[in-house]
This record gives C-alpha cells, sequence and structure tokens, in this order.
C-alpha cells in the first residue's frame, strides 16, 4: 500500500510498456517535479510509467483511466493543469512573462509543420529564431534566471521533442548559428534534471511517426526503433553526435 503522503505521477509508457512514452507533455511533468522536489525536500514522490493498452492493476485500482495522472493522499488528478497546480503547493511558481511571450508560439507552430499544415518550415524558424534572440538579450543561463524554473521545464521538452521529431520525419534541423538556442539546450544536456526525465529519441520519433496527421515511417524503420537500445541526442553543434545507455 502506498504511503498517502507520497505523490505518484503516472506517465505513458513507451513502445516496450515500460520505457517513458517520447510526448513532451511527460518530459514537462517529469521535469517539473523534480525540479519541485529539489526546491523542497518535503516533496516524497514516485514516477511511474504506464501501458493504455494495459493498465496496471493499482493504476486501475485507483479509478484512473489514461495518463499522465498523479495521485497524492488519495485524491486523484487527471488533469494537466490540475496536476501542475497540485505541484504548485511546495514551492509556487512566479509569472515570467517576457519569456512566457517570446515562447508562446514555438509550439504551435512546430504542430503546424509536423503536421503539413505548413509544408514550409519559415513560420517555425521563425518563432526559434525569436526564441535565440530572447536569450541572446536575457543576460541569463535559462529562460528565467541562471538556475532553471517552470518555464524551461516547458520549454525545453518542446524544443528538444522539435529537435529529434522534426529532423528524423522532416528532415528539419534547427540551424546551427542560432548560438544562444544551442547554449541553451547544452546547459540542459548538462543537467540530471533534464536528462534523467527526458525520452529517449526513440519514443519521441515513435510518438509523432505514431499519429495519424503526421508523416509516417516504414514498417522497417518502425520495428527498428522498437528494437534498437535507448538513445538519447544530448550534444550540441560541435560535439559527437549520441550518447546511448543499455
Amino acid at each position: 500500500m502506498d504511503d498517502p503522503n507520497k505523490l505518484v505521477l503516472w506517465l505513458r509508457a513507451g513502445s516496450d510498456g515500460q520505457r517513458m512514452g517520447g510526448d513532451p507533455l511527460s518530459h514537462h511533468l517529469f521535469m517539473l517535479l523534480v525540479l519541485k522536489g529539489q526546491q523542497n525536500s518535503n516533496l516524497v514522490f514516485e514516477v511511474r510509467t504506464v501501458s493504455e493498452a494495459k493498465p496496471a492493476p493499482d493504476f486501475k485500482a485507483a479509478g484512473l483511466r489514461k495518463p499522465p495522472a498523479a495521485v497524492y493522499q488519495e485524491e486523484t488528478y487527471t488533469h494537466e493543469d490540475d496536476i501542475v497546480e497540485l505541484l504548485e503547493r511546495w514551492t509556487p511558481r512566479r509569472k515570467q512573462t517576457e519569456a512566457d511571450d517570446a515562447t508562446a508560439d514555438l509550439f504551435r507552430h512546430f504542430a503546424y509543420f509536423i503536421k503539413d499544415v505548413n509544408k514550409c518550415p519559415q513560420a517555425l524558424l521563425g518563432e526559434l529564431h525569436r526564441l535565440d534572440e530572447f536569450l541572446g538579450s536575457c543576460g541569463t543561463k535559462f529562460l528565467a534566471g541562471d538556475e532553471p524554473s517552470f518555464i524551461d521545464s516547458v520549454v525545453l521538452p518542446r524544443l528538444h521533442t522539435i529537435r529529434i521529431s522534426a529532423q528524423a520525419l522532416k528532415d528539419f534541423s534547427i540551424p546551427d548559428d542560432m548560438q544562444h538556442l544551442w547554449a541553451y539546450l547544452g546547459r540542459a544536456y548538462k543537467l540530471q534534471l533534464f536528462t534523467a526525465t527526458c525520452p529517449c529519441d526513440q519514443e519521441i520519433i515513435l510518438h509523432w511517426a505514431e499519429r495519424p496527421d503526421t508523416p509516417d515511417i516504414s514498417s522497417q524503420r518502425r520495428a527498428a526503433l522498437y528494437r534498437e537500445k535507448s538513445t538519447f541526442t544530448f550534444t550540441v553543434p560541435g560535439e559527437s553526435t549520441v550518447s546511448t545507455d543499455s
């Protein structure tokens, strides 16, 4: 029986039913939870993955239907906003209007591009350039200071999924000359807060490829992604390309 004072966060499992799925929402919530735990030692938590096709007995026993979901003090939270509000109990966030404005449209334009609503990447490139300029002007290591904060837990998973999935499915790469953006990603890649909560490249690609409105991949490529060891691209231009785990 779980300790009711331990927060349990359920995230969508990946293709093997165990490793974390590749959706940026899961990465965001996992990263945010770890960040809150670093900021407040009273937060005791556990993160579990669950297959929607074969949900675990304790997931079903909690009355949950699909991830993401959280259970705390015998209460369930099944919507992203409710989970975030729950986590705000430990360390409330501060509004970061300028950073919010600089990143507000980034993921929307990525979604248009990956779904072929916009076949040309110019709108996405414009938003990436906007973020690059903001990072160059803000004078801090992260979006709202020299330490990662709530907004980084939103933007970094999205930026990373853009990097991995757009390259795999659309042959699109973030331009090397966006130096401030790459430096920002490089700082994230050196943080356990980011790397320990990040899905592998294979799951990120599969997450987007398996949507009905995005470019498909061949059955051979899909099978290879299922079989491959988990790889994590945690490098920036000028470094070697891929790190792996077993």
